[in-house]
């Protein structure tokens, strides 16, 4: 399929508004705003709607569109730690419309069945019920990344294959390891089960993982981008425990990074120093500066929040960066590391079947999670990613 060719193929060109552009470039510099103040589906998908008036999609008609909701774990939508579900829908109305052949949508939650999270959040029901199709991600096949710099190949689900337009739609999110999470971390969602973990213990270094989710967004090639940013979530308990806050906006663009940039500077951070942000920048892929963002729509004043808790604090992996004596002690001293609350797990071992390296066991406190070797925890923080009680903090010591 066409979109498979690398970037920056000078021979495959098209129209877009009297502009010749590469195929597979950025199309714009441009991400829309619109203020939207809740869930009611009308006002959603009119929100949609215009944004795709102010920052074109590509052309789906007779095409598979595959979009890519975040479902971190089976949650109900008002505590924040999914895409909300009439987002989803509404999204896939508004391409149904734009002529695409078939609307997939589909995501591989860490821990728990695909089908049954989409159904548990409501996204299952907004999916069929405007017109698209649920996909499970189970099965998974190599995809080539020439153009990768901490990988080259990538295990992607076999959904990929059969789509001609990937769309993320992500959830604006604070996030303990990488402070902010959005629409570039989202597609990580592309990557079965249980083998996200396996990545994050292949690595365990923040700017490492930090190219390697560049790298797969290199190979995935989203084509647009819709962030939900009517209710986000902040503090250092994100992505999946941390607190809802109403922000009332909704963001979309054809240039992901562009679209992260935006919306993790609009909540308070910045993105120069969100590591895989800044590393996506340096590629110089999407963007050649951050200067040449042009925002459409509402004003960024309109939509910027000035009570965001974003996490300054993150917990970076010290491992590859110091001599070994050195990351000993900054292991034990400056690394957070999980300390699980014995009166809130409820025994699911969640976390116990995510760890990496298997050092969280069911023997802590009548049966509860408990971390059994400090020395081999990796610091990937999935764990605290997935539990769905929020009974493990991070700490330092």
């Amino acid at each position: 399929m066409s979109r498979f060719l690398p970037y920056f193929d000078l021979e495959k060109i098209f129209l877009h508004k009297d502009k010749i552009l590469p195929y597979n470039s950025p199309m714009t510099n441009l991400v829309g705003l619109q203020k939207c103040q809740d869930y009611d589906f009308e006002k959603v998908y009119q929100a949609i709607k215009k944004l795709f008036e102010l920052v074109p999609p590509p052309d789906v008609k007779d095409k598979v569109v595959l979009l890519k909701p975040n479902i971190l774990y089976p949650k109900k939508p008002e505590l924040a730690v999914c895409t909300h579900p009439v987002l989803v829908g509404a999204s896939v109305k508004a391409f149904v419309e734009l002529g695409a052949k078939k609307v997939y949508a589909g995501e591989s939650p860490a821990i728990a069945g695909s089908t049954s999270a989409a159904k548990f959040t409501g996204i299952y029901d907004q999916v069929v019920n405007n017109g698209g199709e649920w996909i499970d991600f189970k099965d998974a096949e190599l995809v080539e990344c020439p153009e990768g710099k901490t990988v080259k190949q990538l295990n992607f689900t076999t959904a990929f294959r059969k789509a001609d337009v990937v769309v993320s739609l992500s959830k604006l999110k604070s996030h303990q390891l990488m402070a902010y999470t959005g629409a570039m971390k989202n597609l990580f969602g592309l990557v079965i089960g249980l083998e996200k973990s396996q990545t994050h213990y292949r690595f365990p270094n923040k700017s490492d993982f930090a190219s390697y989710i560049t790298d797969l967004n290199i190979a995935a090639n989203p084509q647009y981008a819709i962030m939900d940013a009517i209710v986000g979530m902040e503090g250092p308990g994100g992505p999946g425990g941390g607190d809802p806050i109403h922000l009332g906006f909704i963001a979309a663009s054809d240039n992901i990074l562009a679209l992260d940039w935006k919306c993790s500077s609009l909540v308070g951070y910045n993105p120069h120093e969100i590591t895989n942000l800044e590393d996506a920048l340096k590629r110089r892929i999407w963007l050649k500066s951050e200067k040449d963002i042009q925002v459409v729509g509402e004003k960024e004043e309109d939509c910027r929040s000035r009570t965001f808790k974003i996490v300054k604090d993150t917990a970076p992996t010290l491992q590859k960066m110091m001599p070994a004596v050195v990351n000993v002690l900054a292991t034990y001293f400056f690394v957070k590391t999980p300390h699980f609350n014995s009166k809130k797990c409820v025994k699911c071992g969640k976390c116990m079947q995510i760890c990496p390296p298997k050092v969280i066991q069911m023997k802590g406190k009548n049966g509860t999670a408990t971390l059994t070797d400090k020395k081999k925890c990796q610091h990937c923080f999935c764990c605290h990613e997935i539990c769905p009680n929020s009974a493990i903090k991070l700490r330092k010591f």
